[in-house]
């Protein structure tokens, strides 16, 4: 019985989805083939490819993919030990299995020393061949567990340096706690917004850094968090002690820490004093201008009313060109107490906001105006904006408003996203705002129009205010008004 007889009887394909490429280098082709035909055979995920010199066995692994490589020791020119030498060189590690012959355990010896798999004796023993397949199969399992194993590493490292690259530089304090509140790192941010050394305030309790004021309901929020079996996150705001005794305020997000098997805590703290001393001085001027206009509503609404009532019995007894202007002066002191109440309410902080889809919106709102021939070009289509819904309605309302007022019943306006700033841009092609006015329009009581009470814009500026945005106003393209809102969050 020939070899190839001996050694194909009895085998069955062993399936499988991973093919692996074998390279089998002899200057014996009927060799080769019949040694790839037993391995293929022999399992199924063998696809093999055949060379007869070392040279050509190197051009197929510069242009295919090869997961292991099977020569011969004795072949003319280059010799099999030359060829894992190039091998490993030029692609590194792959699998090399050596085939010898008789006598050649010296040749074998050297193999092993230089990094070979394996070797096996060439003869006729279908076992050894059986053998030779599966430690072939082994060897390439190894091997891609091990590229796999590496890369995995590798992400990882690249992955674990992007994450302290971002501690590092963040302008947020990145704080790591135990369960029982205990610091257990803190970023290098700390130093600049508490003045402390990175690691002064490591081992110690977190919540003796907090205002006693806050303590007790920051402490409650962390139990609360504790307890939740989920991975979860919460927001607070609280002040914190500095290494100089004074307090500032923080925006913290805090999560558990379930998901990376810890029962601590993770927490970026962003410092806002500057924006809670916004929000406390636009507190304090709502409060001013909500007594002001209680005041208001409350001393005029009564003469007001009596005037009304005297206005009209004295049109029903006498006939006076006066009377009218008396009506209509009564009618204005009415919008203009109205209007101020409407300043104090607008100018509320707004707590909570919603997802508000601008564009559709926008159109619904601009049904108000009331003016067919004007025209809304909307430039915002899928920007979603997180705001009062109601509040935001009164922006809008009011620039359309005065867009049309002042720009004339044809006047096209256009809302759209700014490019410089996180923001939205009403602009009209009116005639557009006065010079000496930019500054002052804002203020209650300014008004380009004589019948205008001066309240619209201001309470614009309120809402936008309330809402922590800015608004300026600019010329248009066409050189009409132009009003930019900015510091919009987008959802």
């Amino acid at each position: 019985m020939g070899l190839a007889q001996t050694m194909l009887g009895g085998y069955c394909m062993n399936a499988s989805d991973a093919t692996i490429n074998i390279l089998i280098v002899d200057d014996e082709p009927e060799f080769a083939d019949t040694v790839a035909e037993i391995l293929e055979r022999e399992d199924g995920r063998f696809d093999s490819k055949k060379a007869t010199n070392a040279e050509e066995g190197l051009e197929i692994l510069d242009t295919h993919r090869i997961d292991c490589v099977v020569s011969d020791y004795g072949m003319v020119g280059t010799n099999g030990l030359e060829f894992l030498e190039t091998v490993h060189d030029i692609h590194g590690e792959i699998p090399f299995v050596l085939l010898t012959g008789e006598g050649d355990e010296a040749v074998a010896s050297e193999a092993i020393s230089k990094g070979v798999t394996d070797y096996v004796r060439k003869q006729g023993d279908k076992d050894q061949y059986s053998l030779l397949a599966s430690r072939l199969a082994d060897a390439v399992e190894k091997r891609r567990a091990h590229v796999a194993l590496r890369r995995r590493k590798q992400e990882l490292e690249h992955l674990n340096e992007r994450f302290y690259s971002f501690v590092r530089h963040s302008p947020d304090i990145i704080t790591i706690l135990e369960a029982d509140g205990t610091i257990q790192y803190n970023s290098p941010a700390i130093e600049h917004i508490l003045g402390y050394e990175q690691d002064e305030p490591v081992g110690k309790k977190a919540f003796e850094y907090v205002h006693p004021d806050d303590r007790e309901r920051i402490e409650a929020e962390f139990d609360r968090l504790g307890e939740i079996e989920d991975e979860a996150r919460e927001s607070f705001e609280m002040r914190l002690r500095r290494a100089d005794g004074s307090w500032i305020w923080v925006e913290s997000i805090a999560s558990n820490r379930v998901e990376a098997g810890s029962n601590g805590f993770l927490m970026n703290s962003r410092e806002i004093s500057d924006r809670k001393a916004r929000e406390g001085e636009l507190k304090a001027k709502t409060e001013r201008l909500e007594e002001f206009a209680g005041i208001v509503s409350h001393d005029l609404q009564t003469p007001i009313t009596v005037a009304d009532a005297r206005l009209e019995m004295a049109m029903e007894e006498c006939d006076s060109e006066h009377l009218p202007s008396i009506g209509n002066a009564l009618d204005r002191m009415e919008e203009i107490i109205d209007a101020t109440l409407t300043l104090a309410r607008e100018g509320r902080v707004v707590d909570e906001t919603e997802p508000v889809a601008l564009a559709a919106a926008a159109e619904r709102w601009w049904e108000t105006t009331g003016h067919d021939d004007a025209t809304l070009r909307v430039e915002a289509d899928g920007l979603t904006v997180a705001a009062d819904r109601e509040r935001l309605r009164r922006v809008m309302e009011n620039l359309f408003a005065n867009a049309v007022e002042h720009g004339g019943s044809d006047v096209t306006v256009r809302l759209g996203k700014l490019e410089s700033a996180p923001g939205v841009y009403i602009a009209d092609d009116g005639a557009g705002l006065p010079p000496n006015m930019s500054a002052e329009i804002f203020e209650p009581g300014q008004s380009m129009s004589p019948d205008g009470t001066g309240f619209g814009l201001a309470i614009v500026k309120e809402i936008v205010e309330a809402h922590d945005w800015e608004i300026e106003t600019a010329e248009s393209e066409s050189g009409g008004a132009r009003f930019e809102i900015t510091g919009v969050e987008f959802v």
